[in-house]
């Protein structure tokens, strides 16, 4: 595995996607939960001839990392685990530039090799580990900068794709209704089936609009502070 850390907007993501089409087929590991594939969790892919497909995700149930550093890490490693032995994979991450956080989920992972992209002060972090093999290399030319608000509107617009497909469905509730926030669905395994918004709740269960399908094991509320306004329903 070849795992790419560095702040924001360094071209990591891009970086990625171009690793994985020299791959031809490989296994992509997005641990980015603020600008990743859906916000608040993790998702393994399989590349195979230009197409990402979901094998499994994991609720994080946040946008970053931060707060939730135990959780993320041991996130990316059931994730991870699910990696064929032998098999070329590429990880990319978010921006939290915590060298401890950092080190913790590069232990967890195992990387083959560690690309730092755009981070001296992170480089140096890691050079003293001779256990791990790391490189620092410029950020990518043709990287821009976003603003919070376009970063906000990345994550509406993903989350928006997510409930396109999105039906009622009645579940157990075994927490405090919290209208105004998301849930995440885990199947049995604990990993993340889809969203859930609560549209009403009476004696133990919940009508929510989710596009989550299979057998729901566990409803958990999430920390997304996102706006919930222009979701269905």
């Amino acid at each position: 595995m070849l795992l790419l850390i560095g702040p924001t907007d360094v071209g990591k993501t891009t970086l990625a996607h171009r690793l994985l089409e020299r791959l031809g087929e490989a296994y992509f590991l997005d641990l980015d939960p603020g600008q990743g594939a859906l916000p608040g969790t993790f998702t393994l892919f399989r590349y195979r001839e230009g197409v990402l497909t979901p094998v499994r995700r994991y609720l994080l149930g946040a946008t970053s990392p931060a707060g939730a550093t135990a959780r993320a890490v041991v996130g990316a490693l059931r994730l991870a685990r699910l990696i064929p032995r032998g098999s070329p994979a590429v990880a990319d991450t978010d921006g939290l530039l915590d060298p401890e956080f950092r080190l913790l989920q590069a232990e967890a992972l195992s990387p083959a090799e560690v690309l730092v992209l755009g981070s001296e002060a992170l480089y140096r972090a890691f050079a003293w580990r001779k256990d791990l093999k790391v490189r620092l290399v410029p950020p990518l030319p043709e990287a821009r900068r976003k603003s919070a608000k376009a970063r906000r509107q990345n994550r509406l617009e993903r989350l928006l794709a997510h409930f396109q497909e999105a039906r009622p469905r009645v579940l157990p509730l075994s927490h405090s209704p919290e209208p105004e926030g998301l849930y995440g669905l885990l199947d049995a395994e604990g990993f993340f089936l889809g969203y859930g918004r609560l549209l009403a709740f009476a004696q133990g269960e919940g009508l929510f609009l989710t596009p989550a399908q299979g057998e729901v094991a566990q409803v958990v509320p999430t920390r997304l502070g996102l706006t919930l306004s222009a979701l269905p329903g």
